[in-house]
C-alpha cells in the first residue's frame, strides 16, 4: 500500500485523519486539473469548473445513493458540520448528543450554537477499546 504514495520511504506515517497523501493516480489527476487550470484560468474558472463539479456531483451521488441536487460540495468537513449546523435552528429543549471523541473544532462549535440556542449539547463518554455493541449503546 504504502508505494501507492508518494510519502517519504525512510519515514511511518501514522495519519490521525486531518491531514493525509493522496494515492498517486489522484495526485496525478489533480496536477493535471492544475495544468488545465494555469493554461487557461479564466475560461476553466467560469467554464469548464462548473461541468467538472457536475459530474462529480452526480457520479457521487449514484454512489451514494442520493439524488445530486441533494449533495454539495465543501472546502473541508469543519465547513460541512458548520453549514449543518447552522441550518438546525437549535431551541431551549433541543440536545445535541456527541462523544468525547468530537473533533475539538466541532466541539467547540457545537459549544458556541448551544448557548447561543440555550439547546443542551452532551457529550457521552465511550471507552476505547470498544468491548462490545451492548456497551456502545449503553
Amino acid at each position: 500500500m504504502k508505494s501507492q504514495f508518494l510519502l517519504d520511504k525512510s519515514m511511518t506515517f501514522l495519519n490521525h485523519g486531518s491531514f493525509g497523501a493522496c494515492p498517486k493516480p489522484i495526485f496525478e489527476e489533480y496536477q493535471r486539473f492544475q495544468l488545465e487550470l494555469e493554461t487557461e484560468p479564466v475560461f476553466f474558472i467560469q467554464k469548464k469548473v462548473v461541468g467538472y463539479l457536475k459530474t462529480a456531483r452526480e457520479r457521487l451521488s449514484k454512489y451514494l445513493g442520493c439524488n445530486s441536487v441533494d449533495l454539495f460540495f465543501t472546502p473541508n468537513p469543519t465547513f460541512a458540520i458548520n453549514t449543518i449546523m447552522r441550518s438546525l435552528h437549535l431551541k431551549e429543549d433541543d440536545e445535541i448528543l456527541t462523544t468525547n471523541h468530537e473533533y475539538g473544532a466541532m466541539d467547540r462549535t457545537w459549544n458556541f450554537y448551544c448557548k447561543q440556542s440555550a439547546a443542551k449539547y452532551i457529550r457521552q463518554k465511550i471507552s476505547i477499546p470498544v468491548v462490545s455493541k451492548e456497551v456502545i449503546l449503553e
